[in-house]
């Protein structure tokens, strides 16, 4: 399974879309549990800009298991996660 978000625009308008965002992604575990701490921490980044600064937000992960293809007797089980979050002001904003 994989997930991503993108919102642009000012801080609170951000952070108001990406919750609605954060929230419609259902994952398998542990991925869930990951994607929900990564929405908190971008609310709590966004929640410390200027009201009126535009910001750009881009977040993304996936979990990967073993090889698909085998018989599931076969399946180790391993999980590996991606995570990518990225919080970028837009300086020099022309409105």
């Amino acid at each position: 399974m994989s997930w991503s978000v993108v919102a642009v625009g000012k801080a609170p308008a951000v952070a108001a879309s990406l919750e609605k965002s954060f929230a419609s992604i259902s994952c398998a575990e542990p991925e869930q549990t990951i994607k929900n701490a990564v929405a908190q921490v971008v609310a709590t980044a966004l929640s410390a800009y200027n009201p009126n600064m535009p910001v750009r937000v881009e977040a993304s992960g996936s979990q990967s298991h073993d090889d698909w293809n085998k018989p599931e007797a076969e399946k180790t089980g391993t999980k590996a996660n991606y995570l990518s979050v990225n919080i970028e002001p837009i300086w020099n904003f022309a409105e």
